[in-house]
């Protein structure tokens, strides 16, 4: 139990319209539960203006979720990221909203029906809201785990054709004139390499020292450079090769299959295979690649 609460968990970017969207459907399913099914003792409650009142903790579901996702995750935003997140925070985050919302029942009941609200009593309305709300809302996180789960681990298909390349099948080539190039160099100015576009795979960087993996003669080789990542970005023109982390540089037309999950996506280049990660600042590469 505990390795599944540990799982990453993925949350997904949502726009301040869905939030407000999720917040209002959470609020509707609430006053519609309560005003449909009447459970805990409400059927026996006698009041003309019981449906109002109902809907008024409909409208406090709406409030506490407003205020936990534009206020508490927006603040504490480091806590609340898609590379830590996993299923026991998001669990935990559903049990703050229970309690937000207990709480805010609690001042509203004082006020609406001039109740001097105990501490038994605040206990059992604790009780009361997670039975209406803790079942179906971790039954939704664990299929969503499930779903996304499912989603991220399901491999994509690169279907990214790469230019179509015409060469003179008399022409070594290495020394086709036909194939684009590129050439890097270190900071010394002294130190290069020089090679088809054709031939790279991706570049690694390591503190001040920058690796070069590529192929040559059908075999995969890799050369070290003093020069830093940026640099040799800088003298890249090729728009297939790009920075996709903040330690690596890719080859896209290397890529056969993309796979990953909440913590990020990880390229499979072409024999052999290799596997390069994705920053999730770099995350349309992989639109690129679909």
């Amino acid at each position: 139990m505990l390795k599944i609460l540990q799982q990453p968990y993925p949350f997904g970017e949502k726009s301040n319209i869905r939030l407000l969207i999720q917040s209002i459907g959470e609020g509707t399913f609430i006053a519609l539960f309560l005003i449909l099914f009447q459970p805990l003792g409400v059927s026996d409650w006698n009041d003309s203006n019981k449906l109002w009142y109902l809907a008024c903790y409909g409208l406090i579901t709406v409030f506490c979720g407003l205020v936990l996702r534009f206020g508490i995750f927006k603040v504490f935003h480091k806590y609340h990221s898609e590379t830590t997140w996993n299923v026991g925070k998001e669990i935990l985050s559903i049990l703050l909203l229970i309690l937000m919302i207990t709480v805010v029942n609690v001042f509203f009941s004082n006020i609406a029906f001039n109740l001097n609200i105990s501490l038994k009593s605040f206990f059992w309305m604790l009780i009361g809201v997670m039975i209406i709300g803790i079942f179906p809302a971790t039954f939704g996180v664990m299929l969503n785990y499930i779903v996304q789960l499912k989603k991220y681990n399901q491999p994509i298909v690169v279907h990214y054709q790469a230019p179509e390349v015409f060469l003179d099948e008399k022409v070594d080539e290495n020394k086709s004139q036909n194939t684009a190039r590129i050439k890097l160099i270190a900071e010394n100015e002294k130190d290069s390499i020089e090679l088809g576009t054709d031939a790279l795979y991706f570049i690694e960087s390591s503190d001040n020292y920058s690796t070069v993996f590529y192929e040559k003669h059908g075999k995969l080789q890799k050369e070290l450079l003093r020069s830093s990542l940026t640099r040799l970005e800088s003298q890249i023109s090729s728009e297939n090769i790009v920075r996709c982390h903040r330690s690596f540089i890719v080859n896209l037309d290397k890529v056969e299959k993309v796979t990953g999950n909440a913590q990020g996506y990880k390229l499979h280049l072409k024999s052999p295979e290799l596997l390069v990660p994705v920053a999730r600042k770099y995350s349309e590469i992989i639109e690129r690649l679909k």
